[in-house]
Parts: structure tokens; sequence; C-alpha cells
């Protein structure tokens, strides 16, 4: 780790030792998300760089010798799944429509900035030379699926700050990505004082 990157995190940890608890536990938060954000921010530029589907095409003819035979995952078990883990296309799609509806009609009216969908659903799997096409079907389903829950939860996440942008008691396991900015449980006064604040979107 870079000396002078470790020397501030140190020094923040020794400023929150001199307060209470709520406030540490809050300033130590704010910390963590600057934190993952920086590392996403190095993470992209590399995949930026580096242009990983550009690579699987040049190195098709390789990965297809990883290719099994469209028989081979297909067992018993997943024969009997199939009605239920395809079925959830039918509730998923309405979903989606409805979710779109509200997402570019409120979001307008709250003056949110609307969320690119094409960030969190991603179909890039398809190209990879070692699928065979039921995997590839497979993962096709996948990509939508929990890339439509993702999104969905970025949509729920602005939603939630302008509403109700206040943290729960307990600690989440996977906070969204906006609930950094939400204010402590107990803290009345900066909720009334800084809702409309929260609100603004321009402001991180």
């Amino acid at each position: 780790m870079n000396k002078d990157f470790k020397k501030i995190i140190e020094d923040k940890i020794s400023e929150f030792k001199n307060k209470d608890n709520n406030e540490q536990f809050s300033q130590l938060y704010k910390l963590k998300e600057r934190l993952s954000a920086e590392i996403d921010r190095k993470i992209d530029i590399l995949l930026e760089k580096q242009n990983l589907v550009k690579e699987s095409f040049k190195k098709k003819n390789y990965l297809k010798k990883y290719r099994e035979n469209f028989f081979s995952n297909i067992h018993l078990r997943n024969l009997l799944s199939v009605p239920f883990i395809y079925g959830m296309i039918f509730p998923a799609i309405l979903f989606d429509i409805w979710l779109e509806v509200y997402h570019h009609i409120c979001f307008r009216l709250y003056k949110i900035p609307i969320v690119k969908r094409s960030d969190y659903i991603i179909f890039d799997r398809v190209h990879l030379a070692y699928l065979n096409s039921f995997e590839k079907f497979n993962c096709f389903y996948c990509s939508y699926f929990n890339g439509l829950m993702a999104y969905a939860t970025e949509i729920a996440g602005r939603t939630e700050r302008y509403w109700c942008p206040i943290k729960h008691a307990k600690r989440l396991e996977q906070p969204h990505s906006q609930y950094s900015n939400f204010v402590e449980y107990l803290d009345a006064e900066s909720y009334r004082k800084n809702l409309e604040n929260i609100r603004c979107f321009d402001k991180k």
C-alpha cells in the first residue's frame, strides 16, 4: 500500500478515537465508501485499457477448446427446475415495465437523475467461445435477471434518498450506493436541517 495513503487512513482513525460512537461509525462508514469508490474507479480504468470483449474475439479459437457438449450440464435436477427458474421471466418482464414507467415519470418529477440501464444490464458473456448454446442462453437470462435486480436496487436507493434518507439502527450487510448520504438513526436535527440538501443529487 502507498505510504502516504496508509498515513491518511491512520490519521483519520486517530481522529475518530476522540469522537462518540455514533460519529465514529458515521465517519468510518464514509471513509469506507470513499475507498470503495476509488478502488472501483481504478478497476474501471484497468478494464478500459484491457478491453476483455475484444480480447475474447482474438482468443476465440483457443477458448473453443474448452467448449463442452450441449447436453453435458443437463441433469435431472436441472430439468425439474425448468418451469420454476424460467417461469420467473414473466413476473420479471412485468416488473421491468412498471419499473421503467415509475422511473421515467417520477424521477423527472422529483428531479432525480435517470439511472443508466446499460450500466447494470450487460450482455457480454454471449461472446465467450468456450460456452455452448445452452450455457450462453443461461448466461443471457442471468445477466438480464440479476442486472434488472441491480438496476432496480439503484432506482430504489435513489428513491429512498429522496423520501427517507435515514440510516437503519442495525447495520446493513450490503447497503445501496446512496446509503452513505443518509443521516444517522437518532440524528433528528440533521434530518430536518439537511433533507433538502440530501435530495439534491448534484451534491455527493
